[in-house]
């Protein structure tokens, strides 16, 4: 707890100085190395509003746990989408409570600035805490058949671990809690996980688990009363309050604009097809969405004509032979996607939400995966949870349990969350 305290402090510290040097360089730069008494006061008056924010959406976005809690990939999404949602409110500020002597360009210069600084800091800091941090004691308890894939879970949530493994009907060794850090459950039943999570409770330890279908359908659950029982409301995966119509809007606002301003490039890449491998450019393939409904959604082509011909549906694997040398090249940016704008605006689709699968698949999936039939409530999106925090290689069950998550916990903060964070990570990543 001490060393937790210790390290929001410094990092606080440390974020507060950067994020005030980042603006004052950013005035420096646009004023050539001039400061401004006028212009300066603007900022001064600014201040505290933003760097409040600052350390708030920090908090949010879990930047002052610990410095391993997050991959290099996470901490750099986290810090890029907070930076850029405090530019924004800082922005919104400033017209309310600034006078025109505000230069709004600094705000676009100090993001810049702010990036470069916070993720290099950050970045460095958790790389020393590697090389280290002391060993922590993980408790693994599970079927001893997934104890070689429970260590490597417990690897990625803490960077220097010393396991013990206990099976599901084994007894707690005496003494053991009190050395653990942190508990990793596998497929125990629920008598198990109770027991353990009222022991992880008492000795304040924190304790992962993969989430069965029962945890995804209460998730988001509010308390309420009646009368004096204690119960639970079931949260909707529906969206409520007018928040449909609200991301609708948004949607044929985005999308519209949206293919206005990269026309021109979207007949760049028809042209680099057509040089490539012929015609058609486009590719139109049956998807679901909600509520079951089929509709043709539109890629750039990134397989050679009639690729499923001979074979009917069927998944594309890693070099796969049928795509093309552009499509290999679209694949990896994503530029393929592009056109589902149209599929936006049309209303088939939304910009975040579960991505839209093949009928012949979700038929497969529907006998394999309980309850898949839930994420047909959401309509489908462009990227959605599952794309920017599983991998190419989660399984279909996986994907499932990400999209069943999102819908039962949506937010307008999460969808953009998610849509900045596909935009840091396309190219870390590859086709989903």
């Amino acid at each position: 707890m001490k060393r937790t305290f210790r390290y929001w402090f410094f990092a606080a510290t440390v974020d507060i100085v950067a994020f005030n040097a980042a603006n004052i360089i950013a005035f420096m730069i646009r004023f050539v190395f001039r400061l401004p008494p006028y212009n300066f006061d603007a900022f001064l008056r600014l201040f505290p509003f933003e760097t409040l924010s600052l350390i708030l959406l920090f908090f949010f976005y879990g930047l002052y746990d610990r410095a391993t809690s997050k991959t290099s990939r996470e901490l750099i999404s986290a810090v890029v989408t907070a930076i850029i949602v405090n530019t924004f409110f800082a922005a919104m500020v400033s017209f309310m409570i600034v006078n025109i002597g505000f230069p709004r360009s600094v705000f676009a210069i100090s993001a810049g600035l702010q990036m470069f600084l916070f993720v290099g800091w950050r970045l460095l800091y958790r790389s020393w805490w590697l090389r280290t941090s002391p060993h922590v004691d993980v408790l693994v308890v599970g079927p001893q058949k997934e104890w070689p894939e429970l260590t490597i879970r417990a690897g990625r949530y803490l960077p220097r671990i010393h396991v013990h493994f206990l099976q599901a009907d084994d007894d707690l060794p005496s003494g053991l809690m009190s050395r653990i850090g942190a508990v990793v459950l596998g497929s125990v039943d629920q008598d198990i996980k109770s027991r353990y999570f009222i022991v992880c409770m008492r000795y304040n330890i924190p304790c992962l688990w993969k989430p069965d279908t029962y945890d995804l359908l209460v998730a988001g659950s509010e308390l309420t009363s009646l009368g004096e029982t204690p119960m639970f409301s079931l949260a909707s995966i529906r969206a409520r309050h007018g928040s449909t119509a609200v991301k609708r809007l948004a949607d044929i606002v985005l999308s519209f604009f949206g293919l206005i301003g990269i026309f021109p490039f979207l007949l760049l890449i028809a042209l680099g097809i057509v040089l490539d491998s012929g015609r058609p450019v486009l590719y139109w393939q049956e998807r679901i969405t909600t509520g079951g409904r089929q509709f043709m959604l539109v890629k750039f082509r990134t397989m050679v004509p009639n690729a499923e011909k001979a074979t009917g549906p069927v998944l594309s694997t890693t070099d796969d032979p049928r795509v093309t040398r552009f499509g290999k090249f679209l694949r990896a940016t994503h530029f393929d996607e592009l056109p589902q704008l149209w599929n936006i605006l049309t209303g088939d689709m939304s910009l975040v939400g579960p991505r839209p699968e093949r009928p012949a698949f979700v038929d497969q999936h529907q006998r394999n995966i309980d309850f898949y039939e839930l994420r047909h409530l959401s309509t489908p999106g462009l990227t959605g949870l599952a794309q920017v925090t599983g991998s190419y290689s989660s399984t279909p069950e996986e994907k499932a349990a990400y999209d069943l998550a999102y819908a039962k916990t949506w937010s307008w903060l999460k969808d953009v969350s998610i849509l900045i964070r596909t935009i840091i990570q396309i190219p870390f990543k590859g086709d989903q």
